[in-house]
């Protein structure tokens, strides 16, 4: 029996879970990084439809370098008429708050996922 489908399709949701919010609190804190760059476009993924594609194998829009990759949307903010980039440290920060609770609750789910395999290895504690 394949080790994947010993732990169903909750763990392949999670995998994906965590690789998008991975990627996304790089782009996020590169926004961050660039915050007084003149010109800079902030950058971003839509975590639900980055997860749905990612879910179903479709839209890749990256070119990829193995097949386990997934595609997703990095959407740009253009920069203002002022010259100045696109970063707002305040949504920039709450981007990133709401990315670390998404990252952590995955983890979560992943945690009790493994507990309750745990649990029925060692026969309920037989």
């Amino acid at each position: 029996m394949p080790v994947k489908s010993l732990f169903g399709k909750t763990v392949h949701a999670i995998e994906r879970s965590l690789d998008i919010t991975n990627k996304r609190h790089g782009l996020i804190t590169s926004n961050i990084a660039n915050l007084d760059t003149p010109g800079y476009k902030a950058k971003d993924i839509d975590f639900k439809s980055a997860l749905k594609d990612a879910l179903e194998g479709t839209s890749v829009d990256l070119s990829r370098t193995n097949p386990a990759h997934f595609g997703s949307k990095v959407f740009y903010t253009e920069p203002s008429s002022n010259g100045t980039g696109s970063v707002d440290i305040d949504k920039e920060m709450s981007k990133l708050a709401e990315n670390n609770l998404r990252h952590r609750a995955s983890v979560e789910v992943l945690l009790r996922k493994l507990s309750k395999l745990k649990f029925a290895i060692s026969e309920g504690g037989r």
